[in-house]
């Protein structure tokens, strides 16, 4: 029996059963697969660090439906957009009118911050923070209140009850936070709902959910159904590695999601939808994806600890650390060794966002930077 997957097996899933268990199994794949580290980086391959991606790309059974779906693409896909929205509905325990399904969670925020202009409102947010929300509203001409993280780096949630306006219609809420990987105290955060979505709409961005491993967070679905101000937005562009497919899933009450699309109706493709079922059932490659995560935190945190720099305890896919010089000067050294790193976040201009990617390719990183900065 060989040790190697071989691209079309990847791709197709006609291993299927074989394939998965090579895949869990940790077996080395062949330089043919999109398993295999990028341990020889070039200016044409490198180690993408940057962006918070998952390089291991999509699952066996998501890459199947989505190559299958070609055979249907020539038909309008209403019937499994409704599909789609009743299988998010029921890993979630809410009703099919409480979600809303579209190209990306970020369809999910721009809509947000479109209802929030017409509607006159201000947008209060934390800083700094993932930037879609504070690019549209400022394009659209909306003001923006943005409250700096606290001395902690964590979201300041009493600062930003103290920042509160009363035309503020909008709060976003990034948790877990990037580009700090920091999150918001559960029961903080339920407070703060209970508190403020009588004055505003809360939107909280939950991208990174997957990743999260710590007693203190909790997903805030269960509060869109006690309250019609509350907004929660995730994507597949994560952990399910849909960030060029395009996926993102909304639970907000169903006032917002039939405004939604009523002003913009269905932006999916059929294979996206296909591929996107197929992948949220997958919880055994979730369980690896998260795996090989804990593994990659462990590897730079053990480099951190070494250097004795500073960083936050991650609760996604990325690290967040004091590098005690320019990130700039960082991503210029480790671009010699076809490694991308993070763009700078004002005002943390010497930390750096570092994506992680796999154990084997984090190693070479460690390597690299204490060649340059050790």
């Amino acid at each position: 029996m060989t040790n190697n997957l071989t691209r079309r097996q990847w791709i197709t899933g006609t291993t299927s059963a074989a394939a998965t268990g090579l895949l869990l199994s940790g077996a080395k794949a062949s330089a043919q697969t999109f398993m295999e580290p990028n341990v020889n980086p070039t200016a044409d391959n490198p180690i993408r660090a940057h962006l918070n991606e998952n390089v291991y790309g999509q699952s066996l059974k998501a890459r199947k439906a989505i190559a299958d779906a070609a055979d249907d693409s020539h038909k309008y896909a209403f019937q499994d957009f409704f599909r789609m929205m009743q299988l998010m509905a029921d890993l979630e325990g809410v009703e099919r009118e409480y979600v809303g399904v579209g190209a990306g969670s970020t369809e999910f925020l721009e809509k947000a911050a479109v209802f929030n202009f017409v509607d006159g409102g201000d947008i209060l947010l934390p800083t700094p923070t993932y930037g879609d929300i504070a690019r549209f509203g400022r394009t659209l001409g909306s003001k923006l209140i943005e409250v700096p993280v606290g001395d902690d780096m964590h979201i300041n949630l009493d600062a930003m009850r103290a920042a509160m306006t009363d035309n503020t219609k909008l709060i976003y809420l990034c948790n877990p936070n990037n580009p700090i990987p920091s999150i918001i105290e559960k029961n903080a955060l339920k407070e703060f709902i209970n508190e403020m979505s009588d004055r505003a709409t809360i939107l909280i961005d939950e991208a990174y959910y997957e990743y999260v491993d710590n007693p203190n967070y909790e997903s805030m679905i269960s509060m869109v159904k006690e309250n019609k101000n509350v907004i929660v937005t995730r994507t597949a562009s994560k952990i399910h590695a849909f960030a060029g497919m395009r996926f993102g899933v909304c639970y907000a009450h169903p006032d917002f999601i039939r405004r939604s699309f009523g002003l913009f109706g269905n932006t999916l493709n059929l294979p996206a939808i296909r591929g996107a079922m197929a992948s949220y059932q997958d919880k055994e490659y979730q369980a690896f994806l998260q795996q090989k995560n804990k593994e990659c935190r462990q590897i730079i945190y053990a480099m951190l600890d070494e250097l004795g720099l500073e960083y936050v305890e991650s609760n996604a896919n990325f690290i967040f650390f004091n590098a005690g010089r320019p990130s700039t000067e960082v991503a210029e050294a480790m671009r010699k060794y076809h490694i991308l790193t993070g763009r700078p976040f004002e005002p943390y201009t010497n930390w750096v966002r570092l994506s992680l990617t796999k154990p084997e390719e984090m190693q070479y990183f460690t390597e690299k930077y204490k060649a340059e900065f050790g």
